[in-house]
């Protein structure tokens, strides 16, 4: 028995901001657009969403505090503004951050939840939500997750909630185009983790297994290639890609990768692709023994022969190594075994596994 929920309508190609008019119209007559500083300014994705807002009669009011790794102080703030000026939806513009955050605004919005009750709930409908990416990685536009830096808890944390599917996903992978190499690289590896962790999980599904290989295919043929100028062809797979990865987790959730990488990010500040990179390699390894079947798949979708073969070309994409004491795996190591990735994975994960892993990341 297994159950799918995708209630998202998206929208992907070049302009398709612009042919969503109907289905904005409908959600209000005043929006609250969510950014970061600077990259929806510079990519077009802003002016297109304020175009079509204009063109419809919308009013909207912007929030573009956004940082990278959104915190919970970050939201609070967003939604005071939101409810301040009442508006009726948010738009979330942006990479993971902008759109995590503007979910999690949406919530806060239409709830009254202290921090406990922020990550746990029980929660009331939010806003309804849009969601613009400009960047091919998180698959937020599609998932049912926001990820806050907690600063109370030392690390980050999933706000989870089939409230929290965005109503709209409108994907136009010509706001990539401009994608810094060092961020096209981190975001794939993103999506690329996203959609074999979802494959590889104890909840994944024949519906969420045809998701994701269906996104490795899409990624493999391009994994050599992520460096240098990338034409709209490439940017629009590496879209598509990360959109159908976003679909697996929605359905699958995640699991080891993701639980060792969050204090990666939040203590020795690796973006969280770049930290779900240096762990897949030692995690592949893992899938080999307990799921050999899926791991063969992968390593056939992918164009590699193993797990040794996948790590020597994540060795060479991302040449990074960790400065990690022996105080920093063990307590990165008690953080990831109190956390649900441990049990989503199809491994007996124990601390001495954890530990394993973070060892052979560290400089």
């Amino acid at each position: 028995m297994f159950s799918y929920e995708m209630p998202t309508k998206l929208y992907f190609g070049k302009s398709c901001v612009a042919e969503a008019g109907d289905d904005i119209k409908a959600l209000g007559s005043k929006a609250l657009l969510v950014t970061g500083r600077r990259s929806a300014k510079q990519n077009g994705s802003q002016d297109a969403v304020e175009s079509l807002l204009e063109s419809l009669g919308i009013e909207w009011v912007l929030f573009d505090d956004v940082e990278a790794n959104p915190s919970v102080e970050t939201v609070r703030k967003g939604a005071a503004l939101g409810r301040q000026e009442g508006v009726d939806f948010v738009v979330g513009i942006g990479g993971g951050s902008p759109m995590d955050a503007a979910k999690v605004i949406a919530l806060l919005c239409t709830n009254e939840l202290d921090d406990a009750a922020l990550f746990k709930g029980p929660y009331k409908a939010p806003l309804p939500i849009v969601a613009v990416p400009t960047t091919s990685g998180t698959g937020s536009e599609v998932t049912k997750i926001s990820v806050l830096t907690n600063h109370s808890a030392g690390t980050k944390q999933s706000v989870k909630s089939p409230l929290l599917y965005p109503k709209l996903a409108l994907a136009d992978p010509s706001f990539t185009m401009d994608v810094p190499e060092a961020v096209t690289i981190d975001t794939a590896i993103d999506a690329l983790s996203h959609a074999i962790e979802g494959y590889m999980a104890k909840a994944s599904t024949p519906v969420s297994d045809v998701w994701a290989e269906e996104a490795m295919r899409f990624l493999g043929v391009h994994l050599m290639n992520l460096r240098g100028h990338l034409p709209y062809a490439v940017r629009e797979d590496l879209m598509y890609a990360s959109t159908l990865a976003g679909i697996v987790i929605s359905q699958a959730g995640t699991t080891l990768v993701h639980g060792m990488g969050y204090p990666l990010t939040y203590y020795k500040g690796l973006s969280h692709g770049r930290a779900n990179g240096l762990l897949l390699p030692q995690y592949m390894k893992l899938m080999e023994e307990s799921m050999a079947d899926k791991a063969e798949r992968v390593w056939e979708i992918l164009g590699f022969s193993d797990a040794e073969d996948f790590g020597a070309f994540m060795k060479d994409l991302m040449p990074d190594a960790v400065e990690l004491s022996a105080e920093d795996v063990a307590k990165f190591t008690a953080m990831t075994m109190k956390t649900n990735s441990v049990k989503a994975t199809a491994y007996d994960v124990t601390a001495s596994v954890v530990s394993d892993i973070y060892q052979a990341i560290r400089r």
